[in-house]
């Protein structure tokens, strides 16, 4: 059987015959008449978890057995009566009610009757109602806070404990699949070992130790993945607490502790199943060979995912380099028409509605009449300086009438000056 100390990661399981003590009301709601939600006996906690533990000069990384003693929990009652029902665990108070994770709530007819700490239930939330029902979701693990007497003794069931909880006060009950609150004020109960449906794997128990030290330091979005990788072979807990140390260097884990607690936990663990007659030592083969393909596509997946990102930064690269050169081609070729519109003015005046410096030189050519088939466009300005050094030695026309002929006409009429007008 699991130690109690395991018991208390896995929670108090919602028990008793379903026909006799729930029901679904009209709208839909999940009654239970009455349910465990803690047990009097001695559990193991570190000693970081321990309320004032600091204080009282407790190690962090100890493991403390604490007995939940059935005097101080039979006080607890009414404490435990209307307290929210949660879909996790996390401290809450009038000021920070954590709305969205209240799933239903305890009843008012706490009672104690030993080992147990018993009360009614409602749950009113659909999702939580069915992760009860597909026992996804099936466990209770009750929160309070506590005074921790640092007394040693030995319980009526003859277990030794390091110390007691006193002043214990219900927060709340959290709905889980694995029940551990992990707050330094706030504990989990553990599951009722005449409730226990079997033993953890080494595998799990190896597991649920790390998590234990680990997730208190982590983040706890990436560090359940990579415990998983590192108990997917259990080898020796010596072998797995220096290989956390290494995976996890934030933590600065104590390995001889780390040690101590995944021995613990895997003694209590099951033993692995024995292979069934006729199956053969393949089977240890194909799972590596599952293990490898589902590394092999995670790799590809990553590889493929990186490709796409680096031709995505190479395409916005070539878009914006195509985006300036496309820019200063415009400003060189609005230049060139400018500047031909100038160099032909002086011989055609001004050119309006060209789109290009070929078109401008173009149409002074044509309007010159200079020949300029099968010339390559370069030439064109040396063409126009040709025409206007041409025009620039050309002789003007003269206007002015020849003298020699405003002579005879006044020879040949010398009275013109004297006719009147009339």
């Amino acid at each position: 059987m699991l130690t109690e100390g395991l018991q208390r990661a896995r929670g108090e399981r919602i028990a008793f015959d379903r026909a006799t003590v729930r029901r679904i009301d009209a709208d839909g709601r999940l009654h239970v008449s009455v349910s465990p939600i803690s047990k009097a006996n001695v559990c193991p906690y570190f000693g970081r978890e321990i309320p004032g533990g600091e204080a009282m000069g407790l190690d962090p990384d100890r493991i403390y057995q604490l007995y939940r003693d059935p005097g101080e929990l039979a006080k607890a009652v009414a404490t435990f009566n209307s307290i929210p029902l949660l879909s996790k665990h996390i401290p809450v108070s009038a000021a920070d009610p954590q709305k969205e994770f209240v799933v239903g709530a305890t009843g008012s007819n706490a009672e104690f009757v030993d080992p147990f700490l018993r009360n009614s239930l409602v749950i009113w939330d659909a999702s939580a109602i069915s992760g009860i029902n597909t026992n996804e979701q099936r466990e209770l693990s009750s929160a309070y806070r506590y005074v921790a007497d640092m007394t040693p003794g030995i319980s009526p069931e003859g277990v030794p404990y390091d110390g007691r909880m006193t002043e214990i006060v219900g927060n709340h009950v959290a709905l889980v699949p694995v029940g551990r609150a992990g707050a330094d004020v706030l504990v989990s109960d553990s599951l009722p070992e005449e409730l226990t449906p079997m033993k953890l794997s080494k595998a799990a128990a190896a597991r649920a130790a790390l998590h234990a030290v680990l997730l208190p330091q982590l983040a706890q979005d990436s560090a359940p993945a990579e415990i998983r990788k590192l108990t997917d072979k259990v080898t020796t807990a010596e072998k797995l607490a220096e290989d956390a140390a290494k995976a996890f260097p934030e933590a600065k884990i104590d390995v001889a502790a780390l040690t101590k607690s995944i021995q613990f936990a895997l003694d209590e663990a099951e033993e692995e199943p024995k292979k069934p007659e006729g199956a053969n030592d393949n089977d240890d083969e194909e799972e590596e060979k599952k293990r490898k393909e589902e590394e092999e596509r995670a790799a590809a997946e990553k590889q493929a995912k990186d490709e796409e990102e680096k031709e995505k930064k190479a395409m916005d690269a070539a878009i914006s380099k195509a985006r300036e050169d496309a820019k200063t081609d415009a400003m060189k070729a609005m230049k060139a028409l400018r500047e031909a519109e100038a160099d032909v003015r002086p011989l055609v005046g001004e050119i309006a509605a060209m789109d290009s410096a070929e078109d401008v030189y173009r149409f002074a050519m044509d309007s010159l009449g200079i020949e300029h088939k099968g010339v390559h466009p370069s030439a064109y300005p040396a063409l126009i300086k040709l025409a206007k050094a041409g025009s620039a030695t050309k002789k003007p026309d003269s206007i002015a009438m020849d003298a020699a002929h405003s002579s005879d006409f006044a020879k040949r009429f010398p009275t013109a000056g004297r006719v009147m007008k009339v």
